[in-house]
């Protein structure tokens, strides 16, 4: 995954702003696609993907974020341990190849919900406080935020790209 430049994300206003439309970006992208469609082998440069992995892997990663959003603001004192969330993780189609997409994007919509909950609380020195990362090291709530909005715009635009190989539309 790419990192966003600190300046393309710098302020927490922008980022909620944009964290909190994503979900519903996603369900608009999703509007329309046929049920046949959601299981269908993407082409390159999406190879290992089909539609209805990518609101799964979403849920799971927005899972993640949520608890390290929490952990950070909990205030604890020190740098609390955050464990790792795989942003590149290629899900197994086993795992939600009998999942519903209409769920999906619900539940998606409510763990961000949450989530923004839980950011809207945090203060401008908040936003600066860190977790230890198991492979990263120190990460602030506002780098994990810039990376999350970064994770949602790549994911948009792969279903895009997927939406135009497959040709879909009506569902």
């Amino acid at each position: 995954m790419r990192y966003v430049p600190a300046a393309a994300g710098s302020d927490p206003s922008f980022l909620l702003k944009a964290l909190g439309e994503a979900s519903g970006e996603l369900a608009r992208a999703f509007s329309g696609v046929r049920e046949r469609e959601l299981l269908r082998p993407a082409p390159w440069p999406d190879e290992g993907w089909c539609l209805l992995a990518v609101p799964f892997h979403l849920v799971q990663v927005e899972r993640g974020f949520q608890e390290q959003v929490a952990i950070i603001g909990s205030g604890a004192r020190g740098e609390p341990e955050i464990p790792h969330v795989d942003l590149d993780d290629i899900p197994f189609e086993a795992d939600y190849a009998e999942l519903d997409l209409d769920l999906l994007l619900d539940e998606l919509h409510y763990l961000r919900r949450r989530t923004s909950y839980l950011l809207w609380e945090c203060s401008e020195r908040d936003w600066r406080r860190t977790g230890r990362h198991p492979y990263r090291g120190s990460v602030s709530l506002l780098e994990l935020a810039r990376e999350a909005y970064q994770h949602d715009l790549e994911h948009l635009w792969q279903v895009r790209r997927m939406r135009e190989a497959v040709g879909g539309t009506g569902r």
